[in-house]
């Protein structure tokens, strides 16, 4: 399983290396409107349902104004036999995200975000669907006016226990991503 989930990430990375490498010379990061972007982010989750869980989200946006990228996101979570009786734990979320994105015309951007979407988990007995809601913060570091690493902390509710945390179901989590981020 781990190795199925690698190869999509490897062959995004690869082409986020080749976006990079033939970035055009730019006065700083690409945040205008009109620019795309891609996101690919994970996560170790500290609160997760063995205590620590691997996450994978990707995601496509849109700066619908300058500094305003409006992204929609899915994000999918499996973690095999994580407690007797061999249960597995699986997640599959779909989101709409808003970042405001504050430029100070240097490679660290921070932004603040608002997230929206539908989450589904199942984890042994318990099967749940729910609306998420939450807001996040974050920094971006561009390595080139089109390439950025990022990091943000999201904190989620939801109208139904759709997150797992320490063996328990509860409606509200708190988790922080890395990932890679590529604006065309």
């Amino acid at each position: 399983m781990k190795i199925s989930l690698l190869v999509p990430a490897i062959a995004f990375l690869s082409a986020c290396s080749g976006l990079a490498s033939t970035a055009r010379e730019l006065e700083g990061p690409l945040l205008q409107q009109g620019h795309h972007e891609l996101a690919l982010n994970v996560s170790p989750d500290f609160e997760g349902a063995v205590g620590d869980m691997l996450f994978f989200e990707a995601g496509y946006g849109v700066f619908a104004l300058d500094n305003l990228l409006v992204r929609g996101t899915a994000s999918y979570t499996l973690i095999e036999d994580v407690a007797p009786p061999a249960s597995d734990y699986r997640a599959i979320e779909f989101d709409l995200v808003g970042e405001y994105h504050i430029d100070f015309g240097s490679p660290l951007v921070p932004y603040l975000g608002a997230d929206m979407g539908w989450r589904r988990i199942k984890f042994g007995a318990i099967h749940e669907n729910g609306v998420v809601f939450g807001a996040r913060g974050g920094l971006k570091y561009f390595l080139a006016d089109n390439v950025a690493l990022d990091f943000h902390v999201v904190y989620k509710g939801a109208t139904r226990d759709v997150f797992i945390n320490d063996y328990e179901s509860e409606d509200t989590d708190l988790s922080s991503l890395l990932g890679l981020r590529v604006s065309f």
